[in-house]
């Protein structure tokens, strides 16, 4: 069979977005549709955002807080809500958006026949190719998206001497002007709207546009002519073609002006442009290669394929969703290309993955397509670290410490609080303020503690202590936020008001829907977890003072889980009527994960009562929530289950060529999740849901050596296969290969340390040496589960861990 986990292929064009293939260097975004008469290139740069710096907040919100707080105390649930949506809103985010398209289209029309047709994206190299024949000419082209210079660059050939002839121009949704600088060059210079959300556009605002942008593309070919004219580019009766094309913004950082900036974007085209014609194509290629394969050869999965592998991928995917069983190729692919798209659309010095990474060709995106930091900005990072990537996870990095730096100020203006804050949604401008629309969606405060756990995991993957100092003042910040939100109720320290992202409950005093409540689940379960992560970093820093002693003195009294009737763990805290037990989002279930407050061993109860609501908000959900719930089945160590989950994922969903609507979750044909619309963070929430099948590394023992758990999750079908690269905290690098039952996982260390590995056929401690390498082997064991205390099985508690 051929390699069917690490190619997208298909046997037409795309003939809408959701079925364009993409291609992304962190900042540039690509979306080939593929058309070998017409190719539309769909483009994005990763700072054409609506929006200027701004640095306003409601005057209205730290009075209203207050309020409601009140009307929750008096247990006014309904009126608690209708204040908040009337009273604690401030402004919506910016809004990223699109660059527009370069079209190249050919002289000879539309007479090309889809029987020799193919085009295709190599996870391998980050190279997407075409090829279609003519009559007696066979057509080629290549694509690829260069982070190290910064360019993408388009080859076109013609198996016949003098058959290569088209035009290249730019369009955009943006009022801009192209024009012709030289003979083989084109480009388009516009502005982004100063405000583009809801339907409703400002171009500027006190006279000032938003940001500036160039977009240009010059050529050089072999054989024919080259002519440009008012922005259109031509070739004429070439053998070959090469384009370069390149993107430039104004903008410099999220506290100044662009027209301030000193930036020339134009200046910056005619740069890029013509140190990529210097490189030429070749030593553009080797540098792009040895660049990204870098990144991507770290760790690739391998399960074995069947017939279906081979067809096209839409097919293939269509054919899947017939059987009761999905191909583990499948999932393979879905994991090589999780690592693709993560590579694609976040790279060190960039702006971090969005709702939709890097692309997106919408003027009024779902969303404003922004940082959606109440699971998705969070979701779409999952597998950084776990899967060897954690250098893409740099701009979240820097997007955290941008945003405690902003969201001092917003803490002080709306609540008169130390520390600093985030709620629902951020943008380029490093947005901190409440949002718009009702409670359950515009007050969430707790996201800055979310995105802290992002920094404590890059530690405990790397274990470097310098990072780790670093981040200190950025934690503390959040804590002290924390701190200041909490009410002393009899003295249980909870957060009021408060509210469980995007949920709802029955409020028993009126029986109507309301989000706001106190101490929810979610908020609980952060707030202690960020605690903990300052006295850990206090600790080993030695940096203890009476800020650390008042959060230690705090911890005990946080309001504990509680569960329910049905033996569930409650979202609220109490046991109201849930208003949609089917919801979308699991956020009181954070402690599992990609928290690990309950485990087989730590708050049993609450682990088991987290096993109970998962059951009752069901599998079926949209395209990134099932990757959240895939993750968690993973976490209470059940495959199969997971693998129904994953099943439920690879739905194809038909896409409205306009918005990319309608219909249940799943996945487009080129594979991009579908909320529907199209989401990514359900691409990265699977990555990492399947990553965890192999190997865990989240619980510690009595003693607080890592536990790492091989094969924690490997479903039953999955028989053979591979997997290299992932990575565990305690910075350790596995790769884990098995096949007729029996395994050999071979570890390194990169720090040294000592842990307890826990493997289907036992458990045994290590102690490493830095830099050094071990194989471990043995038997795979279907009744593993059986061991572990675990929902559905008898207790055991495993020796040693706690």
């Amino acid at each position: 069979m051929g390699n069917t986990t690490e190619k997208l292929y298909y046997t037409k064009p795309a003939n809408c977005w959701e079925a364009a293939l993409p291609l992304g260097n962190g900042r540039l975004g690509v979306m080939s549709y593929g058309s070998l008469s017409r190719e539309i290139l769909a483009l994005n740069e990763d700072t054409i955002w609506s929006g200027r710096p701004e640095n306003r907040y409601s005057n209205e919100v730290r009075e209203a807080w207050l309020e409601a707080r009140r009307l929750v105390e008096e247990r006014r649930f309904s009126d608690a809500d209708r204040y908040v949506s009337a009273h604690l809103g401030d402004h919506d985010s910016a809004s990223y958006l699109p660059a527009g398209e370069l079209n190249i289209v050919s002289f000879y029309g539309n007479s090309f026949p889809d029987r020799d047709y193919r085009r295709e994206l190599d996870l391998r190299s980050a190279i997407l190719s075409v090829t279609g024949r003519n009559r007696d000419t066979v057509y080629t082209r290549r694509m690829f998206a260069g982070f190290p210079d910064q360019v993408v660059v388009i080859e076109l050939a013609a198996s016949r001497p003098g058959r290569l002839s088209f035009e290249a121009f730019f369009r955009s949704q943006h009022p801009g002007i192209p024009s012709s600088p030289d003979d083989n060059a084109c480009v388009y210079k516009a502005a982004a709207p100063v405000y583009c959300r809801n339907g409703s556009i400002r171009l500027t605002e006190n006279g000032l546009t938003g940001i500036s942008f160039c977009m240009g593309c010059s050529v050089q070919a072999e054989g024919g002519s080259v002519s440009s004219r008012n922005g259109v580019l031509k070739v004429e009766d070439a053998d070959r073609a090469v384009l370069f094309l390149a993107v430039r913004t104004n903008f410099k950082d999220w506290k100044t002006n662009p027209e301030e900036s000193g930036i020339d974007c134009s200046k910056l085209v005619s740069r890029d442009l013509s140190l990529a014609a210097e490189k030429g194509f070749e030593a553009l290629l080797r540098a792009h290669l040895a660049d990204y394969r870098e990144l991507y050869e770290r760790s690739r999965l391998e399960l074995p394929g069947t017939e279906p592998d081979e067809l096209p991928t839409d097919e293939r995917l269509l054919q899947d969703s017939r059987n009761p069983d999905f191909s583990p190729a499948l999932a393979a692919l879905l994991y090589n290309y999780g690592r693709y798209l993560l590579i694609a659309s976040s790279r060190p010095g960039t702006q971090p993955a969005n709702l939709q990474g890097i692309w997106n060709h919408l003027y009024q995106p779902p969303w404003g397509c922004n940082y959606t930091t109440n699971i998705n900005l969070e979701m779409n990072y999952w597998p950084a670290e776990s899967t060897g990537l954690p250098e893409c996870a740099e701009p979240l990095d820097r997007f955290i410490r941008e945003c405690a730096e902003k969201g001092r100020h917003a803490a002080k203006q709306l609540y008169g609080l130390d520390g600093w804050c985030l709620h629902h949604n951020s943008d380029l401008w490093r947005f901190c303020s409440t949002a718009t629309g009702l409670a359950q969606w515009l007050f969430w405060p707790l996201c800055g503690a979310w995105l802290c756990r992002h920094l404590m995991d890059h530690y405990r993957y790397s274990m470097d202590r310098d990072y780790l100092r670093g981040i200190s003042p950025v934690l503390r910040g959040a804590a002290a936020f924390c701190f200041g939100m909490l009410a002393d109720r009899d003295g249980i320290l909870e957060t009021c008001p408060s509210t469980s992202p995007e949920n709802t409950f029955l409020s028993p005093d009126t029986g109507l829907p309301a989000a706001t409540g106190s101490g929810s689940q979610m908020d609980m379960s952060l707030i202690r977890e960020l605690f903990e992560s300052v006295l850990e970093t206090d600790a080993l820093l030695g940096t203890a003072d009476d800020f650390s002693r008042r959060i230690r003195d705090a911890l005990p009294r946080l309001k504990k889980p509680a569960i329910g009737a049905a033996g569930e763990l409650l979202e609220y805290g109490e046991d109201f009527e849930e208003f949609e037990p089917r919801h979308r989002h699991l956020s009181h279930l954070y402690g599992v994960y990609p928290g690990n407050e309950f485990t087989p061993e730590k708050n049993s109860e609450f682990f088991h009562a987290a096993y109970a609501s998962l059951v009752r908000r069901g599998d079926e959900s949209t395209g990134w929530a099932m990757g959240w719930r895939a993750a968690l089945w993973v976490r209470f160590q059940d495959g199969e289950h997971a693998c129904r989950v994953i099943r439920n994922l690879l739905h194809p969903v038909a896409p409205d060529p306009a918005h990319g609507s309608g219909g249940p979750g799943g996945l487009y044909p080129n594979l991009f999740d579908a909320h529907p619309p199209f989401q990514i963070d359900g691409n990265f929430g699977v990555t990492a849901a399947i990553a965890e099948m192999f190997l865990q590394s989240h619980r510690r023992t009595n003693d607080g050596r890592p536990v790492i758990h091989l094969f924690p999750a490997l479903p039953h079908r999955w028989k053979s296969g591979s997997v290299t690269g992932l990575r565990t905290q305690g910075a350790l690098t596995v790769s884990l290969e098995w096949s007729n039952g029996l395994y050999k996982a071979e570890v390194t260390s990169r720090q040294g340390g000592e842990f307890q590995f826990r493997t289907p056929d036992g458990s045994c401690d290590e102690n490493f040496r830095p830099g050094e390498c071990r194989i471990l082997g043995g038997f795979l064991f279907p009744s593993r589960r059986k061991k572990e205390n675990l929902p559905g099985n008898t207790a055991m508690n495993i020796s040693g861990v706690s």
